[in-house]
């Protein structure tokens, strides 16, 4: 077996476990010899146990097999972002659908409140059509602020990468079922879970990390104190990433996080040209 095909079965088998990933890619990274038994022996023994047992079983191996035959991006392939790899937790695998070449555009991501409204969806079609037009803008798919930024890419011809929790034949919420279809058809759609696997509230937050380690800059629409936004621009500034926010009213309960990161040192955006000004961070 390859190195490519085993990051596959470790990545499956494991259930996509962020600490088997670690392990194994600590290794690669040492320089050691990337064979199977040196990266098996970079595991624990209860994970080699338990990898070594589902990897064993025929429907797995048949399973490994068909998503063999299908795209996927692994860790040890050329067009994997290098900005991924500075993850603390990179993914081994990443199943795609659409133009993988818009991973080596420069990228602003959007996250915000699911219960973004107008202030949101108005400020994303004011700003995006007067990115520089390689910027490709990353979301999440998700209702409120993730889909008004693919919304408003798509409605100006901007390239738009969507990173969802679930496999990429399967739509959360429901609704998003046919603006998921346009990013893939489009843009890129990424997952790290494959075919199948549905949505469940831990695969979001590595979903986010994805969504800061793909983008150059990161920004924030509107946030509500201590939301699940501001938690992915720790993880985009942990990355060595740029943050911006728009500014919102004291007394707006979605503009309380995004003000309280302006407070700790985030770009304020007012139009376009303050994050157009930032984009010699987008290399």
């Amino acid at each position: 077996m390859d190195i490519r095909d085993f990051l596959l079965y470790t990545h499956l088998a494991s259930g996509a476990s962020p600490s088997v990933a670690v392990s194994v890619l600590t290794l690669l990274a040492a320089g050691q010899e990337a064979s199977e038994a040196t990266l098996l022996a970079a595991v624990t023994s209860k994970q080699r146990t338990r990898l070594a047992a589902t990897t064993a079983d025929p429907d797995f191996q048949a399973r490994c097999a068909e998503l063999q035959a299908q795209p996927f991006l692994s860790y040890v392939d050329d067009d994997y972002p290098e900005r991924l790899r500075t993850l603390a937790q990179p993914p081994l695998v990443l199943f795609w659908r659409g133009q993988l070449d818009l991973l080596r555009r420069p990228c602003l991501a959007v996250v915000g409140a699911r219960r973004a409204g107008e202030y949101s969806r108005q400020s994303l079609e004011r700003l995006i059509p007067k990115l520089p037009p390689d910027v490709c803008v990353v979301s999440g798919l998700a209702k409120g602020a993730d889909s008004c930024a693919h919304r408003a890419a798509l409605a100006n011809q901007r390239a738009t990468i969507g990173v969802i929790a679930t496999g990429l034949d399967v739509t959360y919420p429901r609704r998003a079922e046919n603006l998921q279809e346009q990013v893939a058809d489009k843009g890129l759609l990424l997952s790290e879970y494959p075919p199948g696997t549905t949505a469940l509230p831990f695969r979001f937050v590595a979903r986010n990390r994805i969504i800061a380690g793909l983008a150059h800059g990161l920004l924030v629409t509107e946030a509500a104190h201590h939301s699940g936004s501001l938690i992915t621009a720790t993880m985009a500034l942990d990355a060595g990433r740029t943050v911006f926010a728009l500014p919102n009213r004291i007394d707006a309960p979605l503009g309380v996080g995004t003000n309280e990161i302006l407070q700790n040192g985030a770009a304020l955006v007012q139009s376009a040209a303050d994050i157009t000004a930032e984009l010699h961070y987008f290399a």
